[in-house]
């Protein structure tokens, strides 16, 4: 596999503990791969999110 370039995370769950320290439940990471397509890859604190499924995006008919 080749290096990915410009990785980007985005934060879909952020929670507080009690102490105030905010944490990131659940994030997603991705980045450019140079011999095509994207990578990505999926983090998740298992004290708050219990799973992940990753489901193909079908995208055929919606916009006609």
């Amino acid at each position: 596999m080749s290096t990915p370039k410009e990785l980007q995370r985005v934060e879909l769950l952020n929670y507080t503990k009690a102490n105030g320290q905010e944490l990131v439940g659940l994030a997603v990471e991705l980045a450019e791969d140079p011999s095509g397509g994207v990578q990505g890859q999926v983090l998740m604190d298992s004290n708050v999110v219990s799973g992940v499924t990753v489901v193909p995006l079908q995208q055929c008919g919606c916009c006609e």
